[in-house]
């Protein structure tokens, strides 16, 4: 059997109520030469009874089952028995649009890329878009905050994926740290700034119910990514402490929100490639500062021009505006009478 353009990683665990539609999206796809191996990691419900319907009726999927051995050993395992060139990422209860994987090909090919997103619909409980910056630069400067595209989105080279493998000491954030890895082997990215991926939120997922672990990870990856990823003459310490201001759930002062705000223009001026990565964090970042004032208007200001927020980053941004014209004190204020009208 000759191997396949595309191995597709489906890991599964109690899935039932979403997977139909997962399977179904895959099967749709106009990329059809791919391989899916799904994996069902020891599920109580009906999910290996629905892979195994499945793929009696699509001989390109193949279905694995044994007893629980938990996400980052499912993927590898997944990866490990990868017959194509290109591993596209898959979860049980997210829909592929139908051109995910030509799109993703496509622009593989364009950029002469070794990784590859996408951008996401969200759906169940959430509503919106998140598209990703597409330039190599942009998506290495964004991994200093957080991934820029959905775990489940991702297509890369099968031999990345085979030498680096999920990481077992990066629980809830493996996705995170081989992303990083990737990079700093010198992988190239990119993606598809157009949503490919329908994006389920609901309570049972891991980022729902993991925060503070997921949390505690993701800092320990970003410190030692921005050692690597920040200029070669920052000093240790500033590179530690701007990972320390960008982790998005690090609360700041006004004095460090100015320090992260300095440190994205000059990086941007080094090299304006990296702007669109910024186009969102400055904005996140000033969200997470306390005591939030007209003093901070000028770098407000000069932020907004070298890093315009998106069209779905707005309305945050109007937010924000007003935060710093009247200041933290009757902001809060108003907000409280606003609630009670």
């Amino acid at each position: 059997m000759s191997a396949p353009l595309v191995s597709i990683i489906l890991p599964c665990y109690n899935s039932a109520d979403f997977l139909a539609a997962t399977l179904a999206s895959l099967s749709a796809q106009t990329e059809s030469d791919f391989e899916c191996i799904a994996i069902d990691d020891g599920s109580s419900d009906r999910t290996l009874q629905l892979l195994n319907a499945h793929a009696a009726t699509d001989a390109r999927f193949s279905v694995i089952s044994r007893a629980n051995r938990g996400l980052i050993a499912t993927l590898n395992e997944g990866i490990a028995a990868a017959r194509g060139t290109w591993i596209a990422r898959m979860d049980a209860d997210d829909i592929a649009h139908p051109q995910r994987l030509q799109k993703q090909l496509a622009a593989l090919a364009q950029a002469g890329a070794d990784v590859c997103g996408v951008g996401v619909r969200f759906i169940g409980g959430r509503t919106g878009l998140w598209l990703p910056p597409t330039g190599d630069a942009a998506l290495k400067a964004a991994l200093l905050f957080n991934p820029p595209f959905a775990h489940p989105g991702v297509m890369a080279r099968a031999s990345l994926f085979k030498h680096h493998g999920y990481d077992a000491a990066a629980p809830h954030a493996e996705d995170y740290a081989l992303w990083c890895a990737f990079a700093c082997a010198g992988a190239r990215f990119t993606a598809v700034a157009e949503a490919l991926l329908d994006y389920r939120i609901h309570a049972g997922q891991i980022t729902q119910t993991r925060r503070d672990e997921l949390a505690a990870t993701a800092r320990a990856v970003r410190s030692a990514y921005a050692l690597h990823a920040l200029p070669a003459n920052w000093p240790d310490a500033d590179k530690r402490r701007f990972a320390s201001h960008a982790s998005p759930e690090q609360p700041l002062d006004v004095a460090q929100w100015r320090e992260l705000g300095h440190a994205l223009l000059a990086l941007a001026q080094q090299d304006p490639a990296l702007a669109p990565a910024f186009a969102s964090a400055w904005i996140d970042a000033l969200v997470r500062t306390a005591g939030v004032g007209p003093a901070c208007l000028r770098l407000f200001r000069q932020l907004g021009t070298a890093f315009p927020p998106p069209a779905d980053e707005y309305a945050k941004w109007r937010r924000q505006q007003l935060r710093v014209l009247i200041g933290d004190t009757v902001y809060q204020w108003a907000k409280r009478w606003r609630r009670q009208a």
